[in-house]
């Protein structure tokens, strides 16, 4: 089975063992060795490679603080798109297509920003029709939505100038895939919980509003982000009187 494994792998391909650890080390957050394990891999035409490659130049950009550095952002933009190429069935790859056309069009601007807005939905929407269990996916498409319903006026108006017309969207849309994620995945990201308690308080019902505040709240801190969730959270609870 491993001899016919390599046969099918492109050149230059980890193997399913060396993939997995590969994400071993993204799970625990070493970039840097990250970085330095999988650039012994040269395929061009390996999706599976080729995402992740993508994922962890833009980990390390977050982590320099260099989300604005139109250049870096590109690499892991170009990796991205280089993966679709070469497998537009890859629903991780159609997931960090997402992400990653929205982190390189902050760097060009506000207008650029905008005229993303339809290919992030996109990509986010593919995902999820090929796996439907893609958390983070819901997750995101959940903050399309929300960022949508809550786009101010003046932004709407801006927007209008070149889109012609501005995408619309509700807090229940955005809700409604909070809670999918959150059935794919319990408690997996605070973010996603805290951001049930919010379309809640938004819809105001405040009794489901407490409940997930509270349940972000009694969750631990693993990542960073985690963190400044747990700030927001409480901060909402606190209206909530």
């Amino acid at each position: 089975l491993e001899e016919e494994e390599k046969e099918t792998l492109p050149e230059g391909s980890p193997t399913l063992e060396e993939l997995a650890y590969l994400d071993s080390l993204y799970t625990t957050q070493q970039y840097t060795e990250l970085q330095e394990a999988i650039s012994k891999y040269t395929s061009l035409t390996d999706a599976e490679l080729l995402w992740r490659r993508a994922r962890v130049e833009w980990e390390l950009v977050k982590r320099d603080n260099k989300k604005k550095d139109e250049a870096r952002v590109r690499v892991a933009y170009d990796l991205v798109n280089l993966a679709l190429e070469a497998d537009d069935s890859n629903s991780c790859a159609h997931r960090w297509k997402g992400i990653l056309s929205n982190a390189h069009s902050e760097t060009l601007g506000l207008k650029a920003q905008f005229l993303n807005l339809e290919t992030m939905k996109h990509h986010l929407e593919r995902a999820i029709a090929l796996n439907p269990r893609d958390a983070t996916a819901l997750t995101l498409l959940g903050i399309w939505y929300m960022e949508m319903a809550e786009l101010s006026w003046y932004s709407r108006k801006f927007a209008a100038t070149f889109l012609g017309k501005v995408p619309e969207s509700t807090h229940e849309e955005a809700l409604k895939c909070f809670l999918q994620s959150e059935e794919v995945a319990p408690r997996s990201w605070n973010r996603n919980v805290y951001l049930i308690g919010r379309m809640y308080y938004r819809l105001e019902n405040r009794i489901k509003a407490r409940e997930y505040l509270e349940l972000v709240l009694s969750l631990p801190n693993i990542i960073a982000d985690d963190t400044e969730i747990d700030e927001d959270a409480a901060d909402l609870y606190r209206k909530l009187g």
